[in-house]
């Protein structure tokens, strides 16, 4: 896009930077988006730093997509030229960059080409988990962080951290996470489903957790709570989904052997039905013990008319309100207690307590009205450009 105004009938041209493309929170936001700002009005390029990922095809489907397959984390000043050649090339009116790694790379790669810059940052600075050399780059990135245009954040609260750590803080904007509320939304029969598959009664209580195992989703103090909520609550089931939840996970299993929870816990591994294993819930869950700025699982699960019980990272207590329950940390009493508070509901007051949650996501986090506000960030920072240009 060029001249001296945006041309109403043009297509503004976005190109994309992230890290890379495997099963994640920043990545799913990134699809959400493409999937939703469409062409005539937009045209997307995608550039993933690393190689193919789960994602790779559904964001090809929509998308311009290259692959550099080079090691974000220690880049070469090869894989800078390359990624400034496809910038270039590209003709894109704003670069978008999506995590900490893109954000440096890109911002080297883009320097002197005349295109506006905006960073993306989707979880919490929480230096003594990180790993030495992210830490590195999140302060390389505070030192940097005058160059882009604006640097969005999914939090309040990682809009703070990162502010304290360093980061220019009048170049702060905070644009949350959006949830597709037709494709997410509640479904009668998945719950039956779900329970037939398991060989579970239809009226058996169901609380699942959907997260990559990984330390940060802390798994060992869901089922640390889960073991404690068996002795009230005998007939529960508890299922785990996503990548590294499943059989052939050997620590996982031993810990699910040592609690004595093999009768009651079901892992489903990853799973592409998501919204209809939200839908089958009676509670959903998320036991994050740092790092998590936004979690999409939350908000999926709400928009599916299911109640939470999440600990307290990020903005979390925002998402959830008074729809759900927030409890510490780290502490599986907390956390059993907290599904317990849903638990003695009724099924009619647990329902229409999920209801309520899902008309909170559709109020403030609804795909259009986010993805809106990234459609008038894009066309705001263009004219800035062209008019500092002219």
């Amino acid at each position: 896009m060029t001249g001296q105004a945006i041309d109403a009938a043009a297509s503004v041209r976005v190109l994309h930077v992230i890290t890379g493309l495997n099963t994640g929170g920043a990545e799913t936001a990134l699809c959400r988006l493409l999937e939703t700002l469409r062409p005539p009005a937009f045209e997307h390029v995608v550039v993933a730093l690393g190689p193919p990922g789960s994602l790779s095809a559904r964001i090809g489907a929509v998308a311009q997509l290259h692959h550099l397959g080079m090691n974000p984390v220690q880049p070469r000043p090869r894989d800078l030229w390359r990624l400034r050649r496809i910038v270039r090339a590209s003709g894109s009116d704003v670069v978008h960059c999506w995590m900490y790694h893109a954000n440096i790379a890109a911002t080297l790669a883009a320097m002197g080409l005349g295109i506006p810059v905006l960073w993306g940052i989707r979880s919490l600075y929480n230096p003594e988990k990180q790993k030495r050399l992210t830490r590195l780059v999140i302060r390389g990135g505070a030192l940097l962080s005058r160059h882009p245009r604006q640097v969005l954040y999914n939090s309040v609260v990682s809009a703070r951290l990162h502010e304290a750590a360093g980061y220019d803080a009048t170049h702060t904007r905070v644009i949350p996470n959006g949830f597709d509320t037709d494709l997410f939304r509640p479904d009668s029969a998945a719950r039956l489903r779900l329970r037939e598959a398991l060989d579970l009664p239809a009226d058996a209580l169901l609380i699942g957790l959907v997260a990559r195992v990984h330390p940060m989703k802390d798994h060992a103090n869901f089922l640390r709570a889960a073991a404690l909520f068996a002795v009230d609550y005998p007939h529960t089931h508890f299922v785990l989904v996503g990548d590294g939840a499943e059989a052939g996970n050997a620590e996982l299993a031993e810990q699910i052997e040592k609690l004595q929870l093999q009768s009651c816990v079901h892992l489903l591994g990853r799973r592409t039905d998501i919204a209809a294993i939200d839908s089958a819930l009676d509670i959903a869950s998320s036991s994050s013990s740092w790092g998590e700025a936004f979690p999409n699982v939350i908000g999926e699960a709400m928009a599916c008319g299911v109640p939470c019980v999440a600990t307290d990272v990020g903005d979390v207590p925002q998402i959830i309100g008074d729809t759900g329950v927030v409890v510490p940390t780290r502490d599986p009493h907390a956390l059993a207690a907290g599904w317990g508070r849903l638990a003695a509901l009724d099924a009619p007051a647990r329902r229409a307590l999920g209801l309520r949650a899902r008309q909170r996501i559709i109020e403030r986090y609804s795909l259009p009205a986010v993805s809106a506000q990234y459609a008038d960030l894009y066309t705001s920072v263009i004219q800035q450009t062209i008019i500092k240009q002219g």
